[in-house]
């Protein structure tokens, strides 16, 4: 080939490509799909070392080993480097010299390699290589006056005249020659001889260019701007077609026809249309068109007027709620009257209901129900622990990697206008320095500007109004006010232990038994060994804790089947203590209140209600007052009351004064979870008169209950969950403030069966309930 200079072989990766080789000196996208050549892709972007481009002859020959190559090929380092859903990588590869195959395609360690020779020009005749460079420049400035550019984009292609080689493939580069021809140039090493060839293809290219220009004059003229587009345009989208590459103009049509067929309002429709515009004038390999492809889709995807239709029927939707969970009559009834009120007025706007009750209860699944009862799609929005604004609202389109909100999102998961979002563990949402989630839920959850809700993302209206809202949480403490007030709050109390059987029976069993393939056919469970497990080995609200005990046993009669062959297992009281070990939970105040300055009291926890055992002891002293148990400031406050009170009372209960000059310590037992609130008063004052008079607690006595100093008992929060503790405790007498008496009303039937209720004015009624011994005979 007449190569300058002994000629060097080496061995390069190679990337078979059909086609035309590009000259030196340019860029080009090379797709690799073939195991070997993504292997050597892979290896020469990692290494950095060049990659030969070799040109496949025979394109109906599938494998490029076995098809014949072009004798030369170009040697070329990989820019970038994109793989793709497929599997396969698009490379951007920057060509930078001629080299000449000097060997067959091969395969080295998994990757395409060829043997090749790097090529060098020579020159035959200086000055008629100087001769032939200026003509190139000179008919190439005339050939770029006929092209369609602008001054600009003309003035910006340089063409360098001082190297006469380079000068050759700038110019083939923007030609379209033939392949024979391009080979030809390619392969020629004289470069006297190239640059001729160079010439005779850049006369051509003019002469071409003069008979377009003159026939695209005498065509314009006839032709109005709407035609001329329309040629173009049809033009364009055959020539993508033979080329196979949709483009952006094949990609903007197709959100075209989605955004006309998507019914959505005129702004969004209008400013989705000029997107789709502004996407045929991007380059499909850019940023700005991935982000705004995306954004359509996701216009396009979102269900701007899609309405799933209410169920009308009452009754099957009444049927469709008990059917999926037992009790919960309030919540039942105000999903009933919202579909009352649909039927009525289909226009209503959506409800923001807020669950709020200890876990286990049933909240979530509950407002999935809801959607099956509505017949609605539903979506799940867990925002435990979110700490992002732009979860809520979206990322603005100018960062990488932008998103729409978790409600947008959720919306289009649901494909639907009108779905039912279930937004679990509001109380858990936290903030920080990316801003505050729980502000931005104030304009999603107001039904005075949810009809027109803007995500950062999308930047356009959306109706949010229409659909029905479901927060769940365990305590309202942490919700900020405003998101407060704008919330429905149904409270769901703990399960009452004829609750929890019947939920057992109609639910749990059933499904468990599905589960692990052990059905009633193949284990048994009497009622009197449900209720043990109930009683003796959870003690909880809701019923996640029996779920879980009543797994293990299904799973341990799975293996007695199996190993012992066993047809049928029957679950008695033995069989309970070897699955389940012992009882975990005693009947404590039956047990515990035996002594003078022990007495039961009741909390309300996030879990639930719970019992309280307070004890009193006296010792030694001048007279302090010590409490301790991880007791809050209000807690301790109560404490002193309570000594306050019964200090001024001595001598009504018959205590004598010198009693108080000993010290006495007031302790809270499970010192390691905190305790705060007043309603442990009446606790702490009969704690305190129980150790000072002598006067033991009544067995299964328990009591809830503020207090002030003159003795009189105030209302507390949280009377349901206190009753099913007390009822689930064992608890036989409850003393409650009188002024509570109307929230007794909220208690579940049954759930006091068997207990009996003192409602009571001031701490002297405390005492002659809770203590034993004869009641003070003067009070002052």
């Amino acid at each position: 080939m007449g190569l300058a200079g002994r000629p060097m072989a080496e061995t390069l990766l190679a990337l078979p490509i059909r086609g035309a080789i590009p000259f030196p000196g340019a860029q080009r996208t090379v797709i690799a799909t073939r195991p070997q050549a993504i292997a050597a892709a892979e290896r020469a972007a990692e290494r950095d070392q060049p990659v030969a481009l070799v040109a496949v002859v025979e394109p109906d020959v599938e494998d490029p080993q076995k098809a014949a190559l072009t004798p030369v090929g170009i040697a070329a380092r990989i820019e970038r480097l994109v793989r793709l859903p497929d599997g396969s990588l698009r490379l951007l590869v920057d060509t930078h010299q001629r080299v000449k195959i000097a060997g067959g395609l091969g395969v080295r360690d998994g990757a395409y390699a060829i043997g090749v020779d790097r090529m060098t020009a020579t020159i035959r005749d200086a000055r008629k290589v100087a001769a032939l460079a200026r003509e190139i420049h000179a008919v190439h400035d005339e050939w770029m006056s006929h092209q369609d550019m602008s001054t600009g984009d003309r003035d910006a292609v340089l063409v360098d005249e001082a190297r006469p080689e380079r000068l050759a493939d700038q110019v083939m580069s923007m030609l379209e020659p033939t392949w024979p021809h391009a080979l030809a140039i390619l392969a020629e090493p004289v470069l006297d001889v190239r640059l001729e060839l160079v010439v005779d293809q850049l006369v051509t290219a003019l002469a071409a260019a003069r008979i377009r220009a003159d026939v695209h004059q005498r065509v314009q003229g006839a032709m109005d701007e709407s035609q001329r587009e329309y040629q173009l345009r049809e033009q364009l989208k055959a020539i993508r077609k033979e080329l196979g590459d949709a483009g952006p103009e094949a990609d903007a049509d197709r959100f075209r026809e989605r955004i006309e067929a998507g019914c959505l309002p005129p702004e969004a429709k209008a400013e989705a249309l000029r997107e789709a515009d502004r996407l045929t004038r991007m380059h499909a390999d850019s940023a700005e068109y991935t982000v705004a492809r995306t954004w359509l889709e996701t216009v396009c995807d979102l269900p701007w007027n899609v309405l799933t239709p209410d169920t009308t029927d009452i009754r099957a939707a009444s049927a469709i709620l008990d059917e999926d969970h037992h009790g919960l009559g309030k919540v039942k009834d105000r999903i009933l009257e919202y579909l009352a009120v649909r039927k009525l007025a289909p226009d209503h706007r959506g409800a923001i209901l807020c669950f709020v009750g200890p876990p286990g209860v049933g909240k979530t699944s509950l407002g999935m129900s809801i959607a099956r009862a509505l017949g609605r799609k539903a979506a799940r929005l867990a925002l435990g622990g979110v700490r992002d604004e732009a979860e809520i609202r979206g990322h603005r389109r100018t960062y990488v990697g932008a998103l729409p909100g978790r409600v947008l999102r959720a919306i289009v998961r649901a494909g639907t206008r009108n779905p039912v979002l279930v937004l679990d563990e509001l109380d858990k949402l936290g903030n920080d320095f990316r801003g505050d989630p729980a502000s931005a839920l104030l304009e999603v959850l107001d039904p005075e500007q949810n009809h027109a809700f803007v995500d950062h993302y999308l930047d356009l209206d959306f109706d949010l109004s229409q659909v029905l809202f479901i927060a769940t949480a365990n305590q309202l403490d942490t919700i900020p006010s405003a998101l407060h007030d704008r919330l429905e709050v149904i409270e769901l109390p703990g399960y009452t232990e004829e609750e929890k059987l019947e939920i057992a029976r109609r639910f749990l069993l059933p499904r468990l038994g599905k589960d692990h393939g052990v059905g009633p056919d193949k284990l048994q469970f009497p009622g009197d060994v449900l209720r043990d497990i109930v009683r003796d080995h959870t003690r909880e609200a809701g019923v996640r804790e029996l779920q879980r005990q009543l797994a293990r046993i299904h799973r341990k009669a799975a293996r007695a089947i199996v190993e012992d062959s066993k047809g049928k297992t029957r679950v008695t009281s033995n069989a309970l203590v070897q699955w389940l070990g012992p009882r975990k939970f005693l009947p404590e105040t039956l047990e515990t209140v035996q002594r003078a300055g022990v007495v039961v009291g009741l909390a309300w926890t996030p879990a639930g209600g719970d019992i309280l055992f307070l004890e009193a002891t006296r010792m030694p002293g001048k007279g302090a007052l010590k409490v301790t148990g991880s007791l809050g400031d209000v807690m301790k406050e109560s404490a002193e009351a309570a000594m306050s009170w019964l200090r001024t009372n001595a001598a009504a209960l018959s205590i004598d004064a010198t009693a108080f000059d000993a010290d006495f310590h007031v302790h809270v037992p499970a010192g390691a979870i905190p305790k705060d609130g007043p309603s442990a008063g009446v606790t702490m004052a009969s704690a305190l008169a129980s150790i000072a008079t002598g006067r033991k607690g009544r067995p299964g006595f328990a009591m809830t209950g503020e207090i002030t100093l003159r003795g009189r008992v105030l209302p507390v929060g949280g009377i349901q969950e206190k009753a099913l503790a007390a009822r689930r405790a064992g608890v036989t007498d409850l003393i409650l403030p009188r002024k509570n008496a109307d929230d007794l009303a909220e208690v579940p039937k049954g759930a006091l069966q068997g207990v009996r209720v003192h409602l009571v004015d001031d701490v002297f009624e405390v005492l002659d309930l809770a203590l034993e011994g004869s009641p003070a005979a003067q009070r002052g």
